[in-house]
């Protein structure tokens, strides 16, 4: 099994080992060239190089880089440039040239690029220096023509040798990447431009880069008629997967099932996520367990230590809920824990029952899991939990909330470099907000159904921006009902332009599918179309990124709004 994966930067002890891989194996396919490991290096540390570098690695089941492309990648104009393919010198080829020059292309697709270039050498003998090498060039280009890649012809650019290139003459080919569609002159002539000055180093104005570019005066460019015995083409793979996405099912979560009229937080819920995302390209990991110590971290520990106790004790089918708040008094605390409940509750339709606590640690223990694959060096993990957590404050449990497993999670994160947590549930993320209200490392922005509509009606104002240490590190973007997909997407615009600012080195996002049309607690009319929008603009921040179910509870709504956001966010997020 051969698994692809793109290298963002050298963060992590996990990217460190690959990409030391990566060099010894780069060095015996390229002896020659002894400082581009080196260059390539220097391309994953977030500069800007005038185009967007794509380090794409293929590893095999035990996790051995056995491959790589590197390939300069120009936004503006949409166009690619193949600067190395190689496979591990060592292993028997297997394919692997083809499996890596496939997970190219698709990545390209995904990115909606126009096409792809690359020079090769010539597969004439008159523009070879070294005839012997013909052999070699003629399986090489009979091998690119398998899908539909051919080279361009009425130029110089394989007339007039390049004096960059120690004289020797190459090819240039053009990938449509299977769309059939013939390159645009203007395009061409953009991207030759960049290939020139980027990889070889010419000075834009230079007479030699205006001689080559100004060649291609054929509209559409020519491309030169198929040469060798064609077999069957070879389709382009247009999914917007490079790697599975990595996701945590929190256990045991159906054993919080409540009955009662009203109570729409119900084990369906998961089922219906799940549900949606069959056939996608998820990999489901085993979840690990975690003491209480990075919840006592987060959340008072009277609230932890009142919930674990209370919860024990209740009998099979109790419920407590809230009866007397403490608004006068509240150091007289009744006797019996469980008419203590409005000490730590803050609405009147959250119970506890004795399998409350349980699901909420459970639903913790996915959270850290998800939380620990991205410190390995993972870029996107979904943890599916319930009870969801965002309404859980230091010390008050509320909205179907029992422990802030988003909180939780990027308390963890923050001990590797600081954090965003955005939460796009309907309502707004109070607890979250609390917990990080006065920390700096842990920027808190919340997309909301206004509180004087929503719950949970006493926060989520703009005018919340933190204190102390957090000043200005909370923001929150109320909205009144009625919110369609481009005034979402565009308030998402916003919130992402200020964590862009931020520089976070982590992302969790508290993800809430009750802002779709139809959902009983919510008031936007987001579709599924806007939710794979959202899904892309997350993963346009090109962040390692936590996603934590929180809300939503249209059983329609989790199952297709769940597919349309995580094919979304992986399109992009890779």
């Amino acid at each position: 099994m051969i698994r692809f994966r793109r290298m963002f930067n050298l963060e992590t002890p996990e990217d460190l080992k690959d990409f030391s891989a990566v060099e010894r194996m780069f060095h015996a396919a390229f002896p020659s060239e002894k400082q581009a490991s080196a260059r390539i290096r220097a391309f994953l540390t977030g500069q800007d190089f005038g185009f967007e570098p794509l380090l794409l690695i293929a590893e095999d089941r035990r996790g051995n880089v056995i491959g790589l492309t590197l390939t300069f990648y120009f936004p503006d104009i949409r166009y690619g440039y193949l600067q190395y393919i190689a496979s591990d010198p060592e292993r028997p080829a297997r394919g692997i040239g083809g499996a890596l020059y496939e997970a190219l292309r698709q990545y390209l697709v995904q990115k909606t690029a126009h096409g792809l270039l690359l020079d090769t050498p010539p597969d004439e003998r008159h523009m070879l220096k070294e005839p012997e090498r013909l052999a070699v060039n003629r399986k090489r280009m009979k091998f690119y023509e398998r899908y539909g890649v051919f080279p361009v012809v009425n130029t110089l650019w394989d007339v007039e040798a390049n004096p960059r290139n120690d004289g020797y003459l190459t090819q240039l080919l053009f990938d449509g990447l299977g769309r059939g569609a013939t390159p645009k002159r203007k395009d061409v002539r953009a991207a030759v431009r960049r290939i020139l000055v980027h990889q070889y180093g010419f000075r834009d104005d230079d007479a030699f880069v205006e001689r080559i570019s100004g060649s291609f005066r054929d509209d559409p460019v020519a491309l030169r008629e198929p040469r060798y015995a064609a077999p069957p083409a070879v389709p382009t793979v247009t999914s917007p997967w490079i790697r599975p996405i990595k996701m945590v099912v929190a256990e045991r979560h159906e054993i919080h099932h409540l009955h009662e009229r009203g109570y729409v937080e119900r084990p369906v819920r998961m089922r219906a996520v799940l549900r949606g995302l069959e056939g996608l390209p998820f990999e489901t990991l085993k979840v690990r367990h975690f003491s209480e110590k990075p919840i006592r971290a987060v959340h008072d520990p009277e609230l932890v230590s009142y919930l674990s106790a209370v919860c024990r004790r209740l009998e099979p089918h109790r419920l407590v809920y809230p009866e007397v708040f403490p608004i006068r008094r509240p150091d007289r605390r009744p006797q019996a824990l469980e008419d203590r409940a409005g000490y730590f509750c803050a609405d009147t339709f959250t119970p506890l029952t004795r399998n409350s606590y349980p699901a909420a640690r459970a639903a913790v223990d996915a959270a850290l899991t998800a939380s620990e694959i991205l410190l390995q060096g993972e870029r996107l993990a979904y943890a599916l939990v319930r009870p969801p957590g965002h309404h859980a404050e230091k010390r008050i449990y509320g909205g179907f909330c029992y422990l802030n497993n988003a909180a939780i999670a990027a308390h963890h994160l923050s001990a590797s470099g600081t954090v965003a947590l955005l939460d796009i549930d309907h309502h707004h993320g109070n607890g979250s907000q609390d917990i990080f209200y006065d920390r700096s490392d842990v920027l808190t922005v919340s997309i909301h159904g206004h509180p004087k509509n929503s719950y949970p009606y006493f926060s989520g104002y703009a005018d919340e921006r933190g204190e102390g240490a957090g000043t200005g590190f909370n923001r929150n973007y109320p909205l009144l009902p009625g919110v369609d997909d481009e005034r979402y997407l565009k308030t998402l615009n916003a919130a992402l332009a200020l964590i862009a600012k931020y520089k976070p080195r982590w992302l969790v996002v508290s993800l809430g599918f009750d802002i779709m049309r139809g959902d009983p607690t919510g008031s936007f009319v987001v579709t599924n179309r806007g939710m794979r929008k959202i899904g892309e603009r997350l993963g346009d921040m090109r962040l390692p990124t936590l996603v934590v179910q929180e809300g939503g509870y249209s059983v329609a709504n989790l199952r297709t709004g769940g597919r349309a956001f995580f094919t979304g966010i992986a399109s992009r997020a890779y």
